[in-house]
């Protein structure tokens, strides 16, 4: 299949929300998603990656952030999200663009390249990032929680 990889503009709004609400967010409010896409967009610290197809649809995203960590005494780099459209399943755009975020990791001398993921994800069960060389590590995601 024939894509294109490049960094999402502001022009880029929609095609992103329906990327993210196939992903599993359905209903998203649009002014939050909109205040959340530009913020992204404008951080110096994280970058928004768009797949398109050979007729300029956006079949894939990625969304990746980069931090300094004192426990790395270096870069710590986060693929936030990782989406592919329905249709495009299969072809190669994952890949595509997960090789695209190792490349940018190393581009900044990245000492760590992570993700979290739900079990109950396709990409999980289908063994995708194993496949890709990430490992699934010990640890547990904790999330503070008000009562």
């Amino acid at each position: 299949m024939f894509m294109t990889i490049r960094n999402a503009t502001e022009a880029d709004l929609d095609e992103t929300l329906r990327l993210i609400e196939s992903l599993g967010y359905p209903g998203l409010d649009r002014d939050s998603f909109t205040r959340a896409f530009t913020a992204v967009l404008n951080h110096p610290e994280m970058i928004l990656l768009l797949a398109e197809d050979s007729h300029g649809r956006a079949i894939g995203l990625a969304s990746i952030s980069h931090r300094p960590q004192l426990r790395l005494a270096g870069i710590l780099v986060s693929l936030d999200e990782l989406v592919v459209a329905d249709e495009a399943r299969g072809q190669g755009v994952g890949r595509a663009l997960l090789d695209q975020v190792k490349s940018i990791a190393k581009t900044l001398g990245a000492h760590r390249l992570e993700l979290e993921t739900n079990r109950a994800r396709v990409s999980y069960q289908r063994s995708f990032y194993l496949k890709n060389g990430f490992v699934e590590v010990n640890s547990a995601v904790l999330r503070f929680q008000e009562d």
